[in-house]
């Protein structure tokens, strides 16, 4: 019996472990190669210049999660929706639309993550 339960241990550790980390059980905001994003938006819909934006995201291979407070980024000439930025001490997470680029399951949209104005970490995935 205790070789049994043993087994089911390993198992599900290794099965665990092979998948990844998640954010949650459904799928995130953003689905990206290395990081998972939920955005909640606080502010009354359409509203354009929210400075009242969060980010709740995960990495997938260490587990890591950050929260941040961020806006939406627009055009100040034709209020264009550029994305979110999301800052963080010296560190800055940009989400942006890639509108070369469209899969089945949804937009591609690219995060930049940015210390000092250089940009140390990318990522690619699918807005839903």
């Amino acid at each position: 019996m205790k070789r049994i339960l043993l087994s089911f241990l390993i198992m599900g550790s290794i099965a665990c472990h092979a998948e990844g980390y998640k954010l949650h059980a459904g799928h995130p905001d953003f689905e990206g190669k290395r990081f998972d994003i939920d955005l909640k938006y606080n502010c009354p819909e359409g509203e354009m210049t929210c400075k009242d934006v969060d980010y709740d995201g995960i990495n997938k291979k260490t587990g890591a999660r950050l929260h941040l407070k961020g806006r939406v980024m627009f055009n100040s000439h034709s209020y264009d929706f550029q994305g979110y930025i999301f800052d963080n001490g010296e560190y800055s997470y940009v989400l942006n639309p890639d509108n070369s680029k469209e899969t089945d399951s949804g937009q591609v949209w690219i995060l930049n993550v940015f210390y000092k104005d250089k940009v140390i970490a990318t990522d690619e995935g699918v807005m839903q």
